[in-house]
């Protein structure tokens, strides 16, 4: 996965010494991912949109810090050309979860991640 920090290393890396909150944005075929100050770049499409990104559909959003990620759960209806919801959302899930924890991990956090928006059916799978 290839972390691009916005709007550079430093801005980050100063945020993550000083615990403030931050915004990720991970593709969701994990290739690549986005990370800004959240007070800098306030939210999730900002930061998309300041890096030229143009799919912002195709990204799992968090919020985070040392403490507490918080995912913002929004299964596309499109994603990975799934037509059946149960099914759709169930994988949903499962690579979001994987390749967020990868995208903390990498960035050196191991936050207790909670799930905003989550569909009830999700703690079935």
């Amino acid at each position: 996965m290839n972390i691009i920090k916005y709007p550079c290393d430093e801005a980050v890396d100063d945020a993550i010494k000083d615990d403030r909150q931050l915004l990720g944005a991970v593709s969701h075929d994990g290739e690549t991912a986005y990370v800004g100050v959240a007070e800098e770049i306030g939210d999730h499409i900002a930061l998309l949109e300041a890096v030229d990104e143009e799919r912002p559909s195709g990204f799992f959003r968090l919020g985070f810090n040392s403490s507490t990620a918080e995912w913002t759960f929004s299964c596309p209806k499109s994603y990975n050309g799934i037509s059946q919801n149960e099914e759709r959302v169930s994988v949903y899930y499962r690579d979001g979860l994987r390749l967020i924890l990868e995208f903390l991990v990498m960035l050196g956090y191991f936050s207790k991640l909670k799930i905003k928006n989550a569909p009830p059916e999700i703690w079935e799978f």
